[in-house]
């Protein structure tokens, strides 16, 4: 494993604490050749991902099983004429992805190799399909379950359904002005809860709800209000590790910059709670997908509608707000593009199936954790896939601070486990072999460390550097 550095300078008057982020590296795309015909290609709006096995979905009008092992994305089999679905549900135990569009459309991912294929649907007396969240925390796919957002009249409901058996155990209804949901469904398995994003009049709303055993009905267990004003919410990321969810903006102005909700899930049955929300920078807006790396520390978001399409990366930073690191520029194409914010067909009938405005409008994201690549979905045609790696896990600063007496005192994150070790010198031209070994940082919770040093008092610039492992 390569080693990971964080520099710290403590000066005279105060102190800098610049963090420095890992590699956000293209790596490059898949065009999914020929275009399709009669229907045409459409926006890849879903998507989802069995990374131990190897393979990513992506929904567009048609449904694609990539094999994602290798260097670049690979198509395995024909895709699949499903039609558009906003939103995609995986169970790889159990062998299958559902799509909410209307009804519950299933298919078969099919083993290994195999083509994924059509194995029915199942239309709810609840209401009309709209998301999906699935519980498959028990190993026996017999014990799966579905829970589906439903809209209707007077209010929306929330279905079980046995997925063994592919049927409607029961519902529970929503409270008046949770409506409206799509897209940002995101799901803690482990704790065993669900969150839907409802936009009812405009103003976004997550509500929790928790999974149940056997047959028992699902229970709503309260909601937070993002915002006081309308926003339209379309790209969404959870960390069950740490608690918190995070939620990106969709403007149509590309000039308005986005801005990233961050939720705390709270424990338990208690109502998940907003922390507050960042701006990005002027220009960096329509964030419409969105993948999360608990481990390293990062939460991601890809735009659509700028040329070329950008990914940017955001820290996690504790239980504090996000910290913007960075963006990071995709493939332009070879046409000359429209200002940003002005939507124009990225399409060719081209047999090489070059884009004229290469990658951008990425609009479904998958992450692998098993190998560190993200995976974002185009809105074009014909359809591509952008792989990307993540940033390298590096540990980054929260917190820096003076205490009584000239101690000083800093906070920062890094892989759970990893406390690494505070090196320090006055003279930032010595080499590293020549740095004063400190000690170790404390992990105080789960990948936030801390590190305090009395000495400081006796330096009036002292530098510190955090090496990891």
């Amino acid at each position: 494993m390569l080693s990971k550095f964080l520099v710290i300078g403590l000066v005279v008057l105060g102190f800098i604490c610049p963090a420095k982020a890992g590699s956000l590296e293209r790596i490059g795309h898949t065009t999914l050749t020929p275009r399709h015909s009669n229907p045409d290609d459409r926006g890849m709006y879903a998507a989802a991902i069995d990374p131990t096995n190897g393979y990513a979905y992506f929904v567009g009008q048609y449904l694609f099983k990539l094999d994602i092992t290798g260097n670049l994305p690979a198509q395995i089999g024909p895709a699949l004429n499903t039609g558009q679905s906003v939103e995609a549900a995986i169970d790889p135990a159990a062998g299958y992805l559902y799509l909410p569009k209307g009804a519950i459309y299933r298919y078969a991912l099919g083993a290994g190799t195999n083509a994924v294929s059509s194995a029915g649907s199942l239309t709810l007396s609840a209401g009309t399909v709209a998301s999906i969240a699935i519980d498959n925390s028990d190993p026996n796919p017999a014990n799966h379950y579905g829970y589906v957002v439903c809209t209707g009249a007077p209010t929306a409901q929330v279905a079980k359904v046995a997925l063994a058996t592919f049927t409607e155990l029961g519902s529970i209804s929503l409270n008046a002005g949770e409506t409206n949901f799509v897209f940002c469904t995101v799901v803690d398995v482990s704790k065993g809860y669900a969150y839907y994003l409802a936009r009812g009049a405009g103003v976004p709303q997550v509500v929790k709800v928790k999974f149940t055993p056997g047959a028992n009905a699902p229970v709503r267990i309260g909601a937070v209000t993002l915002d006081t004003t309308n926003v339209f919410i379309d790209g969404a990321s959870i960390d069950p590790r740490h608690g918190y969810a995070y939620y990106g903006t969709y403007d149509s102005d590309t000039n308005i910059p986005g801005r990233v909700y961050k939720v705390k899930l709270e424990d338990g049955d208690l109502a998940p709670t907003l922390v507050g929300h960042i701006n990005l920078l002027p220009g960096e807006g329509r964030l419409a997908a969105s993948v999360i790396d608990p481990d390293g520390g990062y939460v991601y978001f890809a735009d659509d509608n700028t040329y070329p399409g950008h990914v940017y990366q955001l820290g996690l930073n504790g239980t504090n707000l996000p910290v913007e690191i960075g963006a990071l520029p995709l493939q332009a194409g070879p046409s000359n593009s429209p200002p940003n914010g002005v939507t124009a067909g990225n399409v060719t009938t081209n047999s090489d199936g070059v884009l004229p405005f290469g990658e951008v409008f990425f609009r479904s994201a998958v992450f692998d954790p098993v190998r560190g690549f993200a995976y974002l979905g185009q809105d074009s045609r014909p359809n591509q896939v952008v792989k990307i790696q993540i940033a390298l896990d590096m540990p980054m600063i929260t917190h820096a601070v003076m205490l009584p007496g000239n101690t000083f005192q800093f906070s920062f994150t890094n892989t759970p486990g990893v406390a690494g070790t505070v090196l320090a010198t006055t003279d930032l031209s010595l080499s590293v072999s020549n740095w004063s070994t400190l000690g170790t940082a404390t992990e105080v919770s789960s990948g936030w460390f801390q590190f305090t040093d009395p000495q400081a008092t006796n330096y009036p610039q002292r530098f510190y550097l955090i090496r990891s492992p």
